[in-house]
C-alpha cells in the first residue's frame, strides 16, 4: 500500500499557488499578448512538468493562430502534414467546447451527437482549457503531459482552467484599454471627418487634410499631393500656408510621390521586411537627404470604389456589374499623403493604424473634390453663379435671346417625335448549327485529313476517333472471362458425356455447374455487346451536312483527354437561313416587349436594322422572331437578354456570312419625343440612381 506525504502535497499546492500568483500578476501587467503569454506557458510548464504546450489565439478574421508554444518537437505534431491536420481539427473542436477537457493519447473527441469529430495524434495526454473574454471564446491553451493517473490528470485540468480565466482576465482588461483609447479619440476623428469633408475644393481640401491629420497621426509633418492633369502637385503642408514650388524638398517629394502612386503600394520606412524596388529606393534615399526624416509612411490615395444599390429582394445584378467596373484597375490615384517623423523610427503605439485612418478619409474627400470641380463647365457656370454680368442693360437682350433659344430645344425635345431604336450588340449564326459532343470519355487519338475550319462535312462522317484504354482493358477482360467459362462448359459436359462412374450426386453437382457456366457466359455476352456499343462511341461523327465551324481543330483537340459530355466541336449549315443572336441590356427589354405586344395587336412586326462588321458599310433589315425571358451576366454587358432576329441571308453575299461574324442591331420599339430618344440612358440612369434613392 503506497502512500503520499502530505508534505510534498502541500509543498506542490503551495508552489501552484504561486504560479498562479505570479500568473494573476503578469495579467495586471502591460505586457505584450506574445510576452505574456510566453511568461504563462513557461511558469504552467514548470509547474505541471509537461513535455509541450501551445497558446492558441483567435484572430480578427475568426482564425485561430498559435501565438507561442514549446517543446513541440519532441511530441511528433511536426512529424507529417497529416498529423499536423488531424491536431488542427483538434483544436477546433477544443475551441468549440464549453469547457476544458482531458483527452487520452490516441483517443477520439466525439461531438454533441456522440460521432467522431476529431481525435489526438500524439502518445501523450492532451490537456486543454479555454480562454474566454467577456463571455466569447478568444483562444485555448492546450498542455501535452505523460499519462498519469486520473486523480493527477484532473488536477492538470483544475490548474489549466485557473490559468486560462487568469489569462481571459488579462486579454478584456486589454480590450477594455482599448476601448478606452479608442473613445478618446473618438472626438479627434469626428471632427477630422468633419473638416475634411466640409469643402469641395481639392486645394483647401488638402489645407485642411494636411493639418488635421497631423493631429490624429500625431507625427511631425504631413504633406498632401493631389493629381492634377494627370501630374502629382503638392498642395499643402501641415504648419505652412504656402509652398516653394522652386524648393528642392518640394521637387524631391513630388518624384518620390509620383513611383509610389505609380506602383499602388503604401510605402513605410523603415521597413526591414521588405525590399523596395530600385526606382523607389533611389527616389526614397534622395528625399530622406533633404528633409531628414527617420520615419515616413508615403500612402497612395486611391479612388473610393462605389457601393453597389440594393434593391428589395436582394442585390442589383446591374448595379453590382456598373458598381465593379466603376473602378479601373489601372486607373492613377487621385492624391498622396505623407507622414514624416524626425525622431522616430519605428511605427509603433497604433501610427500605422492611424495612417490608414486619415488616408481613408483623406481620398473620399479628395475625389469627391476632383470630381466636383471636374464637371462639364465648371468653370463657367462657377462664373456664373458668381456674377450678375447676364443681367446688366447692356447684355440684357442677349441673354432673352439666349434664354428663348433655349426653351425652343426644350420645347423641340419635348414635342418633336422621333423613332426610338435601341441598340445591341450581337453576332451572325445559321439557324442549323449542332455542337458535337464526347459520347464517352478519352483521349483524341488521330483526325481525319481534311477535318479542319471551314471544311465540308456530312451526316454521319468521321469527324475524329477517340481512344479509351479503360474500354479496352475491359472488353479483352471480357473475352478472357468468356474464354475460360467456355473452356469450363466445355470440360464439364465432356465429363458428364463420357465418365460413367460419377456418382449420380456428382452428375447433379456438375449438372447445376453447366447451368452456372451457361447463365456467366451469357452475362459476358451482353457485357461484350455493351461495350462494343460503347466502343461505338470513340468514333465522332457529324450530326448535320454543313461545314466546321471550330477553329484550330487539330491544335485544341489532338491527344488531348475530353470528357464524355463535353463539346469538341461545332458544324454549321452555312446554306441553309441565317439568324442573329443579339444581347440586349436589360434596361432596355421594357421597350422591346412593349414594342412587340404592340406589334402583335396590329398583326405587324418589329423591324430591325443592323450592319456587319464584315461589311459596316451596307445597312440590312430583319424582324424579332424570339426574345428569351432569362436575363444572363455576359461579361462588360452586366445583364443581358438574348433576342433572335430572322434575316433574309440571300441578299448577303457568301464571304460576308461567317459565323460569329459581330454585329451591331437597332430595334425599332416605336415613336418617342426627341429629347427621350436621344437621352433615354441618361434619364434611366437618373430614374434609378437618383430619384429611385428620394422616393
Amino acid at each position: 500500500m503506497s502512500t503520499v506525504d502530505p508534505r510534498a502535497v502541500d509543498d506542490a499546492r503551495k508552489q501552484i499557488r504561486a504560479i498562479v500568483g505570479e500568473i494573476d500578476q503578469l495579467a495586471r501587467s502591460d505586457l505584450s499578448e506574445a510576452d505574456f503569454f510566453r511568461g504563462v506557458l513557461d511558469r504552467v510548464m514548470e509547474a505541471m512538468g509537461a513535455v509541450a504546450g501551445l497558446v492558441w489565439l483567435v484572430g480578427d478574421g475568426g482564425r485561430c493562430e498559435p501565438i507561442c508554444h514549446a517543446g513541440v518537437p519532441a511530441t511528433g505534431l511536426t512529424a507529417s502534414p497529416e498529423t499536423q491536420e488531424a491536431h488542427g481539427r483538434l483544436v477546433q473542436s477544443l475551441l468549440g467546447g464549453t469547457e476544458g477537457m482531458l483527452i487520452p493519447a490516441r483517443a477520439q473527441l466525439a461531438g454533441p451527437d456522440g460521432k467522431p469529430v476529431a481525435d489526438n495524434p500524439t502518445d501523450l495526454l492532451v490537456v486543454a482549457a479555454p480562454i474566454d473574454r467577456n463571455g466569447q471564446r478568444a483562444g485555448l491553451l492546450e498542455v501535452l503531459h505523460h499519462p498519469h493517473p486520473p486523480e493527477v490528470e484532473s488536477g492538470f485540468l483544475a490548474f489549466l482552467s485557473q490559468v486560462g480565466v487568469a489569462a481571459g482576465t488579462y486579454l478584456a482588461r486589454r480590450q477594455t484599454k482599448s476601448i478606452d483609447a479608442q473613445a478618446a479619440t473618438l472626438t479627434q476623428v469626428d471632427r477630422f471627418s468633419r473638416a475634411v469633408h466640409e469643402s469641395l475644393d481639392p486645394v483647401a481640401t488638402a489645407f485642411v487634410l494636411a493639418n488635421e491629420a497631423r493631429r490624429i497621426v500625431g507625427c511631425d509633418r504631413v504633406s498632401v499631393l493631389v493629381r492634377r492633369r494627370r501630374r502629382l502637385r503638392l498642395e499643402a503642408v501641415s504648419g505652412q500656408e504656402s509652398v516653394e514650388r522652386r524648393a528642392t524638398i518640394v521637387q524631391a517629394i513630388e518624384a518620390l510621390a509620383r513611383v509610389v502612386a505609380r506602383a499602388r503600394e503604401p510605402l513605410w520606412h523603415p521597413d526591414p521586411g521588405r525590399e523596395l524596388p530600385p526606382q523607389i529606393e533611389e527616389e526614397l534615399e534622395h528625399y530622406i537627404d533633404e528633409s531628414h526624416a527617420t520615419a515616413l509612411a508615403v500612402i497612395p490615395l486611391a479612388r473610393p470604389k462605389p457601393t453597389p444599390v440594393v434593391k428589395p429582394g436582394g442585390v442589383d445584378a446591374v448595379a453590382v456589374a456598373k458598381a465593379e467596373a466603376a473602378l479601373d484597375a489601372d486607373e492613377e490615384p487621385v492624391g498622396v499623403l505623407v507622414a514624416e517623423w524626425f525622431s522616430s523610427s519605428t511605427f509603433d503605439g497604433g501610427k500605422r493604424s492611424r495612417v490608414e485612418l486619415v488616408s481613408d478619409h483623406g481620398r473620399v474627400a479628395l475625389s469627391n473634390a476632383l470630381d466636383h470641380t471636374g464637371l462639364p463647365l465648371f468653370r463657367v457656370l462657377d462664373l456664373l453663379g458668381k456674377s450678375r454680368v447676364l443681367t446688366t442693360a447692356r447684355n440684357l437682350p442677349r441673354t432673352v435671346l439666349a434664354a428663348v433659344a433655349a426653351l425652343s430645344a426644350v420645347a423641340a425635345l419635348v414635342l418633336v417625335p422621333a423613332e426610338l431604336r435601341l441598340e445591341g450588340k450581337g453576332t451572325l449564326e445559321p439557324v442549323k448549327r449542332r455542337d458535337v459532343f464526347a459520347g464517352i470519355e478519352g483521349v483524341v487519338e488521330s483526325i481525319p485529313a481534311g477535318i479542319e475550319h471551314g471544311s465540308g462535312v456530312t451526316t454521319g462522317q468521321p469527324l475524329l476517333r477517340l481512344r479509351n484504354t479503360d474500354l479496352d482493358v475491359a472488353i479483352t477482360d471480357v473475352l478472357g472471362r468468356m474464354a475460360a467459362s467456355e473452356e469450363q462448359l466445355t470440360a464439364t459436359q465432356r465429363a458428364l458425356l463420357e465418365d460413367n462412374k460419377i456418382s449420380a450426386d456428382e452428375r447433379t453437382r456438375m449438372a447445376g455447374r453447366v447451368a452456372q457456366l451457361k447463365r456467366e457466359i451469357e452475362s459476358l455476352e451482353e457485357q461484350h455487346k455493351l461495350q462494343l456499343m460503347k466502343k461505338a462511341y470513340l468514333d465522332v461523327r457529324s450530326p448535320i451536312d454543313g461545314v466546321i465551324a471550330t477553329w484550330q481543330v487539330r491544335d485544341r483537340l489532338l491527344l488531348r483527354p475530353v470528357e464524355k459530355g463535353q463539346v469538341l466541336l461545332s458544324v454549321a449549315d452555312k446554306t441553309g437561313p441565317w439568324e442573329l443572336e443579339i444581347h440586349m441590356p436589360d434596361d432596355r427589354l421594357g421597350h422591346v416587349n412593349r414594342a412587340v405586344a404592340d406589334a402583335r395587336e396590329t398583326g405587324r412586326d418589329v423591324t430591325v436594322d443592323y450592319v456587319l462588321a464584315t461589311d459596316p458599310g451596307t445597312r440590312h433589315r430583319g424582324v424579332v422572331r424570339e426574345i428569351h425571358e432569362q436575363a444572363e451576366v455576359r461579361g462588360e454587358s452586366g445583364n443581358t437578354v438574348l433576342v433572335r432576329i430572322t434575316i433574309d441571308h440571300t441578299l448577303h453575299q457568301e464571304e460576308e456570312l461567317g459565323a460569329g461574324a459581330t454585329v451591331t442591331a437597332r430595334i425599332a420599339c416605336g415613336k418617342r419625343p426627341l429629347g427621350y430618344v436621344w437621352f433615354h440612358d441618361v434619364i434611366a440612369f437618373i430614374r434609378s440612381q437618383i430619384l429611385f434613392r428620394l422616393w
